[in-house]
Formats: structure tokens, sequence, C-alpha cells
């Protein structure tokens, strides 16, 4: 296990639970359990994921932190000279967006947008129908553009647009 994969399941686990120290708690708990299993798969990521994902599920139960809701496209855009207050007011429109997602559309968010799965992929890692990652990738876009289109009216009408 290395530093790169340590970070990736970090980002994961924050991914999931929208809090610093109780990702931390969670990639913690995920690790122990892998070490202390007998099985140790050739590729721990995607065995490690499984762990967080579970263990979050039940810390979620167990807490009533979340509503369970039935579970029924774009990359990240490259950054060229943008300037630094752009860059902030991006970074504030994507923690916006995360905070209007369940857990569950967080989780497909990241595996599409930061791990670059694909629907089929993210399907078969989740345990789901294509069809049902795709409605959900479907409606995180929807959200995103209203929320951008909320944002675009706000900035003009506070006469800062053109």
């Amino acid at each position: 296990m290395d530093r790169e994969l340590l970070q990736s399941l970090y980002r994961y686990c924050l991914c999931l639970t929208r809090h610093g120290p109780a990702a931390e708690d969670l990639l913690q708990t995920a690790i122990e359990r892998w070490l202390s299993s007998a099985a140790k798969p050739q590729y721990p990521k995607a065995y490690l994921r499984t762990i967080i994902r579970n263990q979050f599920i039940d810390d979620c139960r167990r807490l009533k932190r979340i509503d369970f809701d039935p579970i029924d496209e774009h990359a990240p855009a490259l950054l060229d000279e943008t300037c630094m207050e752009q860059v902030a007011l991006q970074h504030d429109l994507i923690e916006y967006l995360f905070s209007q997602l369940n857990a569950a559309e967080r989780e497909v968010l990241y595996l599409w947008a930061v791990e670059g799965f694909s629907a089929a992929e993210i399907a078969n890692d989740l345990g789901q129908p294509r069809g049902s990652i795709l409605s959900r990738l479907h409606r995180i876009k929807i959200k995103a553009v209203e929320i951008m289109q909320n944002e675009t009216t706000t900035a003009q009408s506070n006469g800062q647009g053109s």
C-alpha cells in the first residue's frame, strides 16, 4: 500500500462523509478490517472501497445521519490562465454542489469525475444496473446546471455580470 493509494482512499472517504475527521476514522476502520481479514485480494483498492462503502452505510444507519432514498457524463474542466478568485468561486460552487447531493450521488460523482470510471464500471463496482448509474449521473448534471444558472442570475442581479 503506497501513499497514492491512501490519498485516493481518503478522498473517497471524504467524498462520502464530507467531514475530514470522519473520513480519517472511516479510512482507518477500513484498513484495520483489511489487515485483519484472511483474504488479501490482488487489487486492494476495489476491496477497500467496498469495505469503506459498507462501513459508511453501517455508520449512517447506526447514527441515522442520512435518509435512505431508493437508488434508482462531463469531464472536469482543466484550468488554464484562470485567476485565483475564479478558482475560489469554482471551489465554492463544487462544495455547494456536493452539499446538495445525497451520499449515493456523491459516491457516483466521485467515482466518475475523480477516479475516471465509466458508468459500466461504476455499476459493476456498486452492484447496480448501468441504467440506474446513468440516471443518477443525469440528475447530478441537472443539479449542477441549476446551481450554475442560479449563480449566474445572482451575480447579474448584483451588477457583477455583463
